[in-house]
């Protein structure tokens, strides 16, 4: 019986270590503002207006959460791009691959992205990475303890 319940417990906990993952997925950024939930929008920053489409969000609570939509206003993001606090790319680099096991695959490969064709600033505890040729942004959130540890500022 001892045996049974030992398994039982170990089982139990190694279901509770796994890594569940809440996904958002909104067509157009209509379907996003009509989300009910303020705390579900809290996945996706602040910088999202009415021209973002294709908005995709997979978060892991308390660890990190990514995420990615669509734009077509080149001027309202242009002035984000240039008046927010800027993030090195090598600093993106390492945070994303802190957690890269739980990349989704629609998130951009830091490894082979073209730093020429990328900015990066920060916002809140949101990165926010924009690939202007497709106009695509990319934002990656951490909680603020990940955020304090010097080796990833």
């Amino acid at each position: 019986m001892k045996k049974i319940f030992k398994i039982f417990c170990l089982f139990l906990f190694i279901i509770s270590c796994e890594n569940n993952s809440y996904d958002q997925n909104y067509k157009n950024y209509e379907d996003f503002k009509s989300i009910q939930n303020p705390r579900l929008s809290g996945w996706f920053p602040s910088i999202i207006k009415s021209d973002a489409y294709e908005l995709k969000s997979i978060s892991y609570l308390d660890k990190c959460a990514f995420g990615k939509f669509n734009y077509s206003n080149n001027s309202y993001y242009d002035s984000i791009f240039l008046n927010y606090p800027k993030v090195e790319t090598f600093a993106f680099q390492q945070k994303v691959r802190q957690f890269e096991n739980l990349k989704p695959s629609w998130f951009l490969d830091t490894d082979k992205f073209n730093a020429k064709d990328f900015e990066i600033v920060k916002d809140n505890q949101f990165n926010i990475a924009r690939k202007k040729s497709t106009k695509e942004i990319y934002s990656f959130w951490t909680p603020v303890s990940a955020d304090s540890n010097p080796k990833f500022k």
